[in-house]
């Protein structure tokens, strides 16, 4: 982490003891920024090539492709610089690479209300190097990312096991290329992993920990990211690496925003970040009768003074805090706002019931009323 880090990238694949290296990117940040030609010129001879066909939200069709080029150039390490639907896309295409057949063969299978089951992964896949561009911290995920499938109507997300970058390298210059709403965006969808961790009903005190600071950081810090200082942005992305380590702490634990807002960006193309800032504080009070005590400890992080509050007022009080700040950052605060249309909710909820992430929310979910509630609070 530091402000040219991208400069001294072979020093990492010399530690790994690869030198072919595939870039993996979306065609928007090849064409528009200088991250993917620094990361090319950086990498020197060891660059075999490009694959820029990096879609929103990850389609499974874009792991097809990738696949197919590695196993026309055979590189010997993934380089992926982007956001989180690059992140993914570069561990599909090295979960399908390494272990052959279709990606649906290693996709997580769920039945409400919290039934989770594995599929056998490859025991070895080739290895990546994730260059994050956003606040976003899907790199740092242990899961297998999330691919939407037009065929399934929904995302699919797949087991994880060997596809976490082996090293993660975040360079301030290249956080400074992001548009602005981008970036803001991101980081309240780190904001609501650090806040699910801490009412997930797996939660414990080393997510806690982690979840709480971030949410301190968040607070403190994204606010000041519109200037695009650069020791600024590496602390905003420090505090949005923080929720990803508490996520793996409390075993993946999330619950209903997380599970509606893959869906929302799946189906309807909004930006992933976009969807929780529109979702959180309605889903933040739906749990609250749930985990009214947890959330005050949510409360406390965000500076709330709760002296004197009921465990309910200061949920309500963190709840109203994100929509502030949302709202503040000029990020949309409606379903609607994002061209979500009314009649795709039913669409959108029906999706949902086959999310993983409602295993370990406050509230047990095994229909789709409560997910129609809060998406027509939302709306």
């Amino acid at each position: 982490c530091g402000p040219h880090t991208i400069d001294s990238i072979n020093k990492t694949l010399d530690d790994l003891r690869v030198t072919k290296a595939l870039i993996v990117c979306g065609p928007t940040i090849l064409s528009q920024s200088d991250v993917v030609h620094r990361t090319q010129a950086s990498l020197g001879d060891r660059y075999v090539g490009t694959f820029s066909g990096v879609a929103p939200h990850s389609p499974v069709s874009t792991v097809e492709e990738g696949v197919a080029i590695c196993k026309d150039l055979q590189p010997e390490v993934i380089v992926a610089v982007g956001g989180g639907s690059t992140s993914d896309t570069a561990k599909g295409i090295s979960m399908v690479w390494s272990g052959g057949g279709d990606i649906h063969d290693y996709a997580i299978q769920f039945e409400p209300p919290n039934k989770i089951i594995y599929p056998e992964t490859p025991t070895e896949t080739i290895p990546i190097v994730a260059v994050p561009t956003t606040l976003g911290g899907a790199e740092l995920s242990s899961g297998g990312g999330g691919f939407t499938d037009k065929a399934l109507g929904r995302k699919i997300s797949l087991s994880g096991r060997g596809t976490r970058p082996k090293v993660v390298i975040v360079d301030g210059q290249a956080l400074a290329t992001t548009p602005m709403r981008i970036m803001l965006g991101t980081a309240i969808g780190q904001l609501r992993i650090a806040i699910e961790s801490v009412y997930s009903t797996s939660h414990n005190p080393i997510g806690d920990a982690l979840a709480l600071h971030s949410i301190r950081m968040i607070m403190d810090y994204l606010p000041e990211c519109v200037d695009r200082d650069l020791n600024v942005l590496l602390h905003a992305k420090t505090a949005a690496c923080l929720p990803m380590l508490a996520m793996s702490a409390v075993g993946g634990g999330l619950g209903i925003n997380t599970a509606i807002a893959h869906h929302v960006g799946g189906l309807y193309g909004v930006n992933h970040g976009e969807a929780n800032a529109i979702l959180l504080p309605h889903t933040m009070r739906y749990n609250l009768d749930a985990c009214a005590d947890r959330q005050v400890l949510i409360a406390e992080a965000m500076g709330i003074d709760v002296k004197g509050m009921s465990e309910e007022e200061s949920g309500l009080a963190a709840a109203e805090s994100v929509a502030s700040l949302c709202r503040s950052l000029d990020l949309p605060e409606r379903l609607r706002d994002v061209d979500v249309p009314k009649d795709g909710l039913e669409y959108i909820a029906a999706a949902t019931l086959h999310d993983r992430a409602l295993a370990t929310n406050p509230k047990p979910i095994s229909d789709a009323t409560p997910i129609m509630d809060v998406m027509n609070m939302a709306w």
